[in-house]
Order: structure tokens, then C-alpha cells, then sequence
């Protein structure tokens, strides 16, 4: 793709609108097939993996001048998508930095990672002048010591692993299963082993924490790939991390998981007692991200019993601890509990009860989503598909069904695939064959092939 093309993606200007460039950055990674590694960026850009994780994960952004316009150099970031422009003084200080890096087209045949070394070598990442001394002593350097030459494990170590925690957990969201799993088991088995190596509890005990928080996600992804019973039995495994560490947030956050496991063979009833054990597990103000999204949970559960009143009022208490919640920076698994994601759990629940607001708040959430949130965007069209075909406005689902199809294969998204084929399963039975059987057979052809 040219350069000048590659820029003008959706998810990078809708990025470079929120005038944060940590943003900018993880969406640079994540639209590239396939995405760039932090470890891999972070090098180009001259800091350390964990730096570049933080500066993604960052409620406030850089303001950092110099810095901002010497990676906006490296990247070749057009100015018209930039938000800043470099002062008198900033441009001084950038006398002294390397020359530019020049990004040259890739030959015809080359793939992404040739262009990528040769990236790499334009930087000047191999830091020659740095001396062997200082790359000794690097934290990937003690950290790939730790796992092939059993050097114990230092708080530095302990701290890349958390990163990179946090980074499997943010990919996830951006990239499907299938391609995630292969990073995740890998990751998993680098904890096993330093957890071998860990000499005191300083540095053992995260990463007992780091490693419940990988099962839990392996676990999901099990779930996402449709392998529900893997998925039961990591979940097992994780529970009986969280209680070895004491970790009950960590618990709350394995039985929410399992409750979407129950719910997908319509276990309805059990799928409501995990979600009141998980809320157990962080009571009172403890926790309030996670326990809003078990509360939201909960909400989309009870519609489906129709039990309207305690419906309400679970979506009332995800509501009221979500004004006291901090997603970004509770835990690794909370940052997709977005205001977004909390109101398409609003809209899910209103839409079960046949609330009369449920169309009006698809569509105010479907516009408020950026571009970039494409797991909330399948579910959020294939929500406003299925409120379509019951409102029989055949018209506007025929009109939302292609972009709905294309984010959901193309993200894995299970919940949205899930629904979707309810809707066609509620299709067949429709009274209306001439008007919903093409829809269908769409939904059909496309998920199950």
C-alpha cells in the first residue's frame, strides 16, 4: 500500500482526531497485517517497550514537543493529520537528533517484515555506540536470561511482563482469536518459567498474578474460537490461581467470562448465579470497573428471563459504580469497559425487554463508536439489524447486514456472530419468507462457511 494510502485509514485519522498520539501509535500497530509488535515499534522510536505500552495506555497524552515531533518524523506521519506544531524551541533541540529516517517503497515480492529490517537499520536501532556493557544489562536482555539461563528474576523483568501482559490484553480487542492464540500460549509458557525462577516474593507474586490473568484470557479465547469446553477447564485453572494469590478480582473476572459461555447454550439460570459470585468477590466499592461490567452482565442476562424490574436495576448499579470506575488503570482486563461498551450492554438489555428506547439508543451508540472499536461495532450492527427486522423495516436491515457480516468475520467478534445467527434462526421462522429469506441465507452463507 503507498504510503500517502496508508495514512488515510479510517482507524489512524479517527486516531490523530483524539489528539493523542499514544492512541495514534497502537492504531498504527494494529491496522498492519500482520500488527507491529510494541517490542518492534518501540525500537524505532528510540524508548523501551514498557514506555511505549504506557504512553498507549495513558489517560493523559504526551505533550512533549520534541518528543512528539521526532516520532512523527520516524513514522512519516503527514502533517495534516498532526495536531501540533513543533515551537522555536523544540526545533533547536531537534538539531541534535539522528537524521531522518527514509521510508522507501518496498520492492515487488518484498513482505512486511524485509520492510520492517530495513526500517530497523534506518533507525539505528542496533545502538552500536550504546556498548556491549549497557545491552547487557537492558531489561529484555535480563529478561531473556531469566528464561534461558535461569538468572533469578529482578523487579525490572517483572515489570516487562506486565506490559506485555497488558499489551496481549489490548490486542485482543483489534485482532481475532485465531491469530492471537500462538502469542498468548507463548506468553503463558515465558510466566511458567520465570515463575521458576523467581527468588522471593517481590517478583513471585506478580507473576502468579500475570499468569491467572493469561489463563483467563486463554479461556476466552477458547471461547471465542468455539471450543467451550477448553475454555471451562482454563477457567477452572485460573479460579484456583485466584485463590492461591488472593486475587478475588481476578475470580470475579473468570466466572463473568464463564457466564458468557453459559449463556451462549442458553443456561440462563446458571449464567446469572456465576455473575452474583463474581460480584461477591468485589464487594462494595472494591474493584469498580469490574463491577460494573459484572452488573451489565447481570442486566443483559435477567432481560432475557424477562425479568424486567431486576434487570433495571442491575443496569442501574453498573451505572452508579461506573461513576467511580478508572478502566484504563484498574486492571489489565479492564480497559475495553469503555461509556461505549457499558451502553451497548444498555442497548442488548433494552432490547431484550422491548424497551421503546432500545432503537434510539443503537443508533446514538452505533455514531458515538470510533472507528477503531470494531468488536463494539459488530455487536452494535448486529443489534440494530435484529431491532430492524422486528420493527419489520426489512429496508434498513438489508441496508446494515453487509457492514454487519464484514466487522464480525473480520474481528471474530463470538457475541456478534452469535447473535446474528439467532436472528436468522428467528428469520426461518418469519411469516414473510419473500422478505426475509435473502437476509437469511446471507447470514447463513456467511458465518458458516
Amino acid at each position: 500500500m503507498p504510503l500517502a494510502d496508508f495514512w488515510e485509514q479510517g482507524e489512524l485519522r479517527a486516531a490523530a482526531r483524539e489528539r493523542h498520539f499514544g492512541r495514534l501509535l497502537r492504531a498504527y500497530r494494529l491496522v498492519q497485517t500482520p500488527p507491529v509488535q510494541q517490542t518492534q515499534l518501540a525500537g524505532w522510536l528510540g524508548i523501551t517497550q514498557g514506555q511505549l505500552s504506557r504512553i498507549e495506555r495513558a489517560v493523559a497524552p504526551v505533550r512533549d514537543l520534541v518528543k512528539l515531533d521526532q516520532w512523527a518524523r520516524v513514522l512519516h506521519v503527514p502533517a495534516h493529520l498532526l495536531w501540533f506544531e513543533v515551537t522555536p524551541s523544540a526545533s533547536e533541540a531537534l538539531d541534535v537528533l539522528p537524521p531522518r529516517v527514509t521510508l522507501e517503497e518496498p520492492a515487488q515480492g518484498e513482505d512486511d517484515d524485509v520492510r520492517r529490517r530495513h526500517l530497523l537499520k534506518a533507525a539505528g536501532i542496533a545502538a552500536a555506540a550504546a556498548g556491549s556493557g549497557l545491552l547487557a544489562d537492558a531489561p529484555w536482555q535480563r529478561l531473556l536470561d531469566s528464561v534461558d539461563k535461569g538468572r533469578p528474576v529482578d523487579p525490572a523483568t517483572v515489570a516487562l511482563m506486565q506490559d506485555r501482559t497488558a499489551d496481549l490484553f489490548d490486542t485482543q480487542y483489534a485482532v481475532p482469536a485465531r491469530q492471537m492464540f500462538d502469542s498468548l500460549t507463548k506468553h503463558r509458557a515465558t510466566l511458567t518459567t520465570l515463575l521458576g525462577n523467581a527468588r522471593t516474593d517481590v517478583t513471585r507474586d506478580p507473576l502468579a498474578v500475570m499468569m491467572g490473568e493469561t489463563e483467563a484470557l486463554i479461556g476466552w479465547l477458547y471461547f471465542d474460537l468455539g471450543r467451550g469446553n477448553e475454555a471451562a477447564d482454563t477457567w477452572r485453572a485460573t479460579l484456583k490461581i485466584a485463590k492461591d494469590t488472593g486475587d478475588r478480582a481476578l475470580a470475579a473476572y473468570t466466572l463473568a467470562n464463564w457466564s458468557y459461555l453459559a449463556g451462549s447454550r442458553n443456561d440462563i439460570g446458571p449464567a446469572i448465579k456465576l455473575l452474583r459470585q463474581a460480584e461477591d468477590h468485589v464487594p462494595g466499592c472494591s474493584a469498580p470497573a469490574t463491577r460494573s461490567w459484572i452488573a451489565a452482565r447481570e442486566a443483559e442476562e435477567l432481560s432475557r428471563l424477562g425479568d424486567e424490574t431486576a434487570a433495571l436495576r442491575a443496569l442501574e448499579r453498573a451505572f452508579t459504580a461506573f461513576d467511580f470506575a478508572r478502566p484504563r488503570t484498574e486492571r489489565v482486563w479492564t480497559g475495553f469497559f469503555t461509556a461505549n461498551r457499558l451502553g451497548g450492554f444498555t442497548v442488548s438489555t433494552y432490547m431484550a425487554l422491548n424497551h421503546p428506547d432500545a432503537t434510539a439508543a443503537a443508533n446514538s451508540l452505533l455514531a458515538s463508536l470510533s472507528p477503531t472499536n470494531n468488536q463494539a461495532r459488530a455487536i452494535a450492527l448486529a443489534d440494530l439489524t435484529t431491532l430492524a427486522v422486528r420493527t419489520k423495516d426489512f429496508d434498513h436491515a438489508n441496508a446494515l447486514i453487509d457492514d454487519a457480516l464484514d466487522v464480525t468475520v473480520r474481528t471474530g467478534t463470538s457475541i456478534a456472530r452469535q447473535r446474528l445467527l439467532t436472528l436468522a434462526s428467528a428469520l426461518t421462522t418469519n411469516g414473510n419468507p419473500s422478505a426475509t429469506g435473502a437476509l437469511r441465507d446471507q447470514i447463513l452463507c456467511t458465518l458458516r462457511r
